[in-house]
């Protein structure tokens, strides 16, 4: 499970976390704030992606000094290379992970008629489905996702659900950490719902 132990973060002209402390406890997870108070901040943080001024960040009792090969993020703050169609993305991330093309993944989101399409041509809902693609490839144990059912039509919601119902099946120590302005889509799929 992840803890947050005395977090302090803050930009040029504003403190967004100050001697912040937080122990999510459950498997599944949706934190839930308004917006600008720092939860994209929060998992881009625990993901080792954004750096904090002070704190630490425990993944079961242990700080690792490589988050990024224990987390899976998708979030809107990650650029993707927008000049890219949606297929060489997706190539260059099986590439990196050394795993084979994501079939499933692709066809249960219905991405496979987008794959020619560059990133910054792709709808807001497809270019939220293309990460999810690649962050769920990554199978890490720790799963971030920042408001994920967020532009995505009711086909793909579904079928998302069923990816997070089946995700820690295999990570006996995993944990599914979420954001949401939709939270009671995750609520009947057993997350626990806590303010920030």
């Amino acid at each position: 499970m992840i803890e947050i132990k005395n977090l302090n973060k803050r930009f040029a002209t504003a403190t967004v976390f100050e001697n912040y402390n937080k122990q999510f406890n459950s498997k599944k997870m949706c934190l839930q704030a308004s917006n600008g108070s720092g939860k994209t901040t929060l998992l881009m943080i625990i993901a080792g992606l954004e750096k904090s001024q002070s704190g630490q960040i425990m993944y079961a009792n242990k700080q690792h000094s490589s988050p990024q090969k224990y987390v899976a993020i998708a979030s809107d703050r990650i650029c993707l290379p927008d000049f890219l169609t949606a297929q060489q993305i997706i190539q260059l991330t099986c590439k990196a992970l050394n795993v084979p093309a994501p079939i499933d993944l692709i066809n249960g989101f219905k991405f496979s008629e987008h794959l020619h399409t560059r990133f910054s041509a792709l709808s807001t809902g497809n270019q939220k489905k293309c990460q999810l693609i690649i962050t769920f490839m990554k199978r890490a144990p720790y799963l971030l996702l920042d408001e994920p059912s967020a532009a995505l039509d009711q086909a793909s919601i579904h079928y998302l659900l069923n990816l997070l119902d089946n995700y820690l099946s295999d990570k006996p120590d995993g944990q599914i950490i979420l954001t949401s302005h939709e939270p009671d889509v995750f609520l009947h799929q057993g997350f626990e719902c806590t303010p920030l």
